[in-house]
């Protein structure tokens, strides 16, 4: 049966250790690779992205970009699925929660699933058979994080975990890139709740982002009030971002 190979690019570490180790001939090469634009990324993942693109272009690997939207946008949306966001909640009586991470199958893999199919030769809603092939979707989960290689729910999809069959830690990914003179960013939404004090303080560096992330952080809060709903936070802590202490 024919197989295409496409990877899910991140644009982060792990992601572009796999790109730029095909583009080196150090693993085969996918045909596409498929960037999901949450719309919220920090500047440097999009300076990296362009630096990236007509690098693994010029290889022969074709990038595709995609959204399924603004995640900041829709998570201020009344209408939208507020719970997509992973957020950390407190209610009156000082007892936290956190909310279910629904952003990551809403905003990368359904829109990167989309354009695969749709790059397998896929109309909307048509229905798959054998002439159409199997996709090779790569992945750049590392050995570090070897909990996240699952199988994927698309039986005409086989996941494959390059840094896994290396066994590539993150660090051997940061390692390999210093070795070849590249760098690459923590590809995360600016407003990820997942990030930890060192993260944000990266994020702090930036004025323009940090102005527009302590902005949402007290955003939610309002809305959350306003359905009388527990407060909402991006900080683990569940105290505004503004006033965290972040040594």
């Amino acid at each position: 049966m024919k197989q295409t190979r496409m990877l899910s690019l991140g644009a982060g570490v792990q992601s572009t250790t796999v790109a730029l180790l095909a583009v080196h001939g150090e693993i085969e090469k996918p045909e596409h690779a498929v960037f999901a634009d949450t719309g919220w990324e920090p500047k440097e993942v999009y300076d990296h992205l362009k630096w990236l693109t007509p690098i693994m272009e010029n290889a022969g690997i074709k990038v595709h970009k995609v959204s399924a939207g603004n995640i900041r946008e829709d998570a201020l949306n009344k209408d939208h699925n507020f719970a997509s966001m992973p957020l950390y909640y407190k209610n009156n009586d000082g007892k936290k929660g956190f909310g279910k991470r629904q952003c990551t199958r809403e905003y990368k893999i359904t829109p990167v699933t989309k354009k695969q199919r749709e790059l397998l030769g896929l109309e909307y809603r048509q229905k798959w058979t054998e002439q159409h092939g199997l996709i090779i979707n790569l992945m750049g989960i590392s050995l570090d994080e070897i909990q996240r290689a699952k199988d994927n729910r698309v039986k005409y999809i086989k996941n494959e975990f390059p840094l896994l069959d290396l066994r590539m830690k993150r660090t051997d990914c940061l390692e390999w890139l210093n070795e070849h003179g590249y760098t690459a960013p923590r590809s995360a939404c600016i407003g990820c709740p997942y990030r930890d004090n060192k993260s944000w303080r990266q994020i702090k560096e930036n004025a323009d982002e940090w102005a527009d992330v302590i902005e949402f952080d007290n955003e939610i809060r309002r809305i959350t009030k306003e359905k009388n709903q527990d407060n909402a936070y991006l900080h683990r802590s569940c105290i505004p971002l503004s006033e965290v202490d972040l040594r």
